[in-house]
């Protein structure tokens, strides 16, 4: 089954069901999928590798040529609409894409891009398919190059059965049905965003796409306008949404029986305060990579003891720890199972941390007697301080627990006679007076002398991708 296949099936099903709704626009699946049949591409210009680049934000225009695109047999490459024009080029060039096909305002953006040498259309205004082809199947349904938390981004390119069988875990996981009203302002160009769109059209519920997650009373009102029973957010939205009055919130969750989020630390009091706010649901999390989606699912229940789990490992996938490198029970975390990809795009370096069907992810991590798994962090993160290993992590939650921090970041740099030494990057809370000192101070009386900040820079801005995950490399 391709991802086609779960429109087509669901229209056959529910054919007048309102299968999207985005901003004044809705339609139902039958509709959709006579947009998605008709959605044609100039055949002249593809070439032999038969990728056609997406760069949009979420609209009902990027639906349509996402699956219009695969409809067609070709392989659709996402790209964020924030690239730069250095990590455009070099995707293109890896991709070997025969065309871009973007909306307006990308459009505008990389009109003034001279180096790109391949067509550039329009969402809305792609020329016709001039010559009549049939279209054939192409295992790789969409290429995404990962965000590149630690290195320069790989390609990975996604078959239909690995996403068949992901979606088949979530919903039997997470209880999703036809039934559903889907609240999704995470962003389609991510494995994320994009798991919830197939989600929805496998099982036949009505997704209602929002441009973006940045208006949270807008989301609150879509929610009780269309009586959602399903949001996806990340942490740091759940976050937010907590500086709303507390009653109120519970009023427009009152329908939600479930609030999906991802792998990035999600704050222990978020958790327990929507525990409190969807009293009629359940909020949980996944893990998973790009290369291996939903390999875990974590729901959260009145059982404090594993709420800084990310749970147990998804029916039929298999994980374990390598713990040869440590004297410890935390290891590198691997994934075997029909959600892991068998190669990375053309980067035979890269394929290397895929041995006899497990890949290695580089994230730390552990289980517990119960068979709970824990990430500690990033492989590559980890600060070796005069032999004594640190997980930023650690500082990190104790230099947030200081009045005026919003945010912090902790990595190593190098130093002559211990090798690394730990700096900070702080964020300071709006009209905050913090000062360094006050900081070391605070880390004096909670952490080991070795683990005290050497260098502490107070900084605006953070690195992260989409999803709130820190980009270290490029603070080191």
């Amino acid at each position: 089954m391709n991802i086609v296949d779960f429109l087509k099936n669901s229209a056959n099903r529910y054919p007048n069901k309102i299968a999207l709704v985005y901003e004044n626009d809705s339609f139902t699946f039958s509709e959709l999928l006579k947009l998605v049949e008709n959605f044609s591409l100039p055949v002249e210009l593809l070439n032999e590798e038969n990728v056609i680049s997406l760069i949009s934000e979420n609209s009902t225009y990027f639906v349509i040529a996402y699956l219009g695109i695969m409809n067609l047999g070709k392989t659709v490459h996402l790209i964020s609409p924030e690239i730069s024009e250095t990590n455009l080029i070099n995707q293109i060039t890896s991709s070997n894409s025969s065309m871009i096909i973007c909306s307006d305002l990308v459009f505008k953006k990389i009109s003034k891009f001279n180096s790109i040498k391949i067509p550039v259309f329009q969402l809305n205004n792609i020329p016709d398919n001039i010559n009549n082809f049939s279209s054939k199947y192409n295992e790789i349904a969409y290429l995404i190059y990962t965000s590149g938390t630690t290195s320069e981004p790989k390609g990975v390119g996604i078959n239909h059965s690995i996403v068949e069988f992901a979606t088949k875990n979530i919903v039997q996981v997470l209880n999703y049905s036809n039934s559903d009203v889907d609240i999704l302002p995470l962003p389609l160009h991510h494995s994320f965003g994009l798991g919830c769109l197939h989600v929805s059209l496998f099982v036949g519920s009505t997704l209602i796409l929002l441009k973006n997650s940045s208006d949270l009373q807008n989301i609150l009102d879509t929610m009780k306008k269309y009586n959602a029973t399903t949001l996806a957010a990340v942490p740091a939205t759940l976050s937010k949404f907590l500086k709303f009055n507390e009653n109120n919130l519970k009023d427009y969750f009152s329908n939600i029986r479930l609030v999906i989020t991802n792998t990035t630390k999600i704050p222990i009091n978020t958790i327990e305060n929507f525990k409190k706010i969807i009293s009629n649901g359940n909020l949980a999390t996944y893990y998973g990579l790009t290369e291996a989606s939903r390999s875990s699912f974590m729901i959260f229940d009145e059982n404090k003891s594993f709420d800084q789990s990310v749970g147990k490992p998804s029916p039929q996938v298999n994980i374990k720890i390598d713990t040869q490198m440590s004297k410890s029970k935390i290891g590198e975390i691997l994934i075997k199972g029909n959600n892991v990809i068998k190669k990375y795009w053309k980067n035979i370096e890269s394929d290397k941390n895929i041995i006899n069907g497990w890949l290695r992810t580089g994230d730390l991590g552990y289980f517990d007697v119960h068979g709970y798994l824990y990430l500690v962090g990033r492989f590559d993160d980890v600060i070796n301080i005069g032999g004594e290993k640190v997980m930023p992590d650690e500082i990190e939650e104790i230099v947030k627990q200081i009045d005026g921090v919003e945010n912090v970041v902790a990595f190593g740099i190098d130093h002559e006679i211990f090798g690394q030494v730990i700096k900070l990057h702080v964020i300071k809370s709006k009209n905050s007076n913090l000062d360094k000192l006050s900081i070391i101070t605070f880390c004096m009386k909670n952490l080991e002398k070795y683990k005290i900040p050497s260098k502490i820079d107070f900084v605006t801005n953070i690195p992260q991708t989409d999803y709130g995950k820190v980009k270290r490399f490029m603070l080191k």
